[in-house]
């Protein structure tokens, strides 16, 4: 069984990855022996963030560290799930693959692609596995039209768009989203969840193109389009909606049907034909996203998913973004 640490006990790892280790744990998979954060009173909170709210108390099994290197000198760990902010990514990767152990990352990567480059070079270098934590690649509602997409079920794609709507994410330590500089803002937070899946799923566009606005804490605001040989796809990030729920989902028109994800459900609406949803599994996307990770582990099996270099190139993807929002949405050559 992999001996797992987290280091940072806030919102994310408390709604989302901490019950994936309850249920890894069931499986025989993983166990979660450490948790480690700078603020204490973290241990006891429960957090919420726009996707759910902490529903598991931490067990008193779980040893609680405010140093890392301490817990690492004290614990014996073969994993680190890393949810500290993202501007502390490529430091902590760094540092935690050189001592020895395997690091599953919380997206973005990084704030820029040099140190997404360091990181992926301590991977190589220490022998260790590094993944990045871009759940989306493990939600069976993005893996259904990945799939359309590669057996061109629907023929070819004609165009789609993707839209990622939130509140505000003033829940973090500091309040560290909603500063520009160690967040770079919704462009990279949210909007790379959709940037990273159109990659993964179309392959790196020809050029992009993009423009954004400030509210709160810079590129509050994204709306960027990803330019194909045949075709274009508009992804919108948005992180003001104060008041509103969160809203994730997708339409994409093909030669034969278009496809829709709203409301939690895809639905395929063929072209002359009769819509039919199809019957996916609904199995929370960390509990996936972490299970991926720890087989690899187990098995020695390559990450063919979800492969360092990949989430890197979404960075880079954001970075010609933010490049084209700065010359009035002019397009960027990737």
């Amino acid at each position: 069984m992999i001996k797992v640490a987290i280091v940072g006990f806030g919102g994310i790892a408390q709604a989302a990855h901490m019950p994936g280790y309850v249920e890894l744990e069931k499986e025989g998979k993983a166990k979660l022996v450490a948790v480690c954060d700078v603020d204490p009173t973290r241990f006891d909170a429960k957090l919420e963030i726009n996707l759910a709210s902490a529903t598991d108390t931490l067990p008193d099994t779980v040893k609680r560290y405010t140093d890392w290197q301490e817990m690492l000198d004290n614990e014996e760990i073969d994993m680190v799930d890393l949810c500290v902010p993202t501007f502390l990514h490529a430091d902590l990767t760094v540092a935690l693959l050189e001592r020895g152990v395997n690091v599953l990352c919380e997206k973005p990567m990084s704030l820029s692609s040099t140190d997404c480059r360091r990181m992926c070079e301590a991977a190589k270098n220490s022998g260790k596995q590094l993944m990045i934590g871009q759940c989306i690649r493990f939600c069976d509602h993005y893996t259904y039209l990945k799939e359309a997409v590669a057996d061109g079920r629907f023929g070819k794609v004609k165009g789609g768009i993707f839209r990622r709507l939130s509140t505000p994410p003033v829940w973090g330590w500091e309040n560290w989203f909603m500063d520009y500089d160690r967040s770079h803002g919704c462009v990279l937070d949210l909007h790379i969840h959709d940037v990273d899946f159109a990659q993964y799923a179309f392959g790196l566009p020809m050029t992009v193109s993009c423009t954004t606005a400030d509210i709160t804490s810079g590129r509050d605001i994204a709306h960027s389009t990803l330019h194909y040989n045949d075709f274009a796809l508009t992804v919108i990030g948005d992180w003001s909606q104060e008041g509103l729920p969160f809203t994730a989902e997708y339409r994409i028109a093909f030669e034969k049907a278009t496809v829709d994800y709203s409301n939690d459900k895809v639905t395929v609406y063929p072209r002359g034909g009769e819509a039919f949803s199809p019957e996916l599994d609904n199995t929370s996307f960390y509990v996936k996203e972490i299970r991926y990770f720890v087989d690899s582990l187990e098995t020695g099996a390559e990450n063919t998913k979800n492969k360092p270099e990949s989430a890197a190139a979404s960075v880079g993807l954001i970075e010609a973004l933010c490049t084209s929002a700065d010359n009035d949405g002019q397009p960027v050559t990737i």
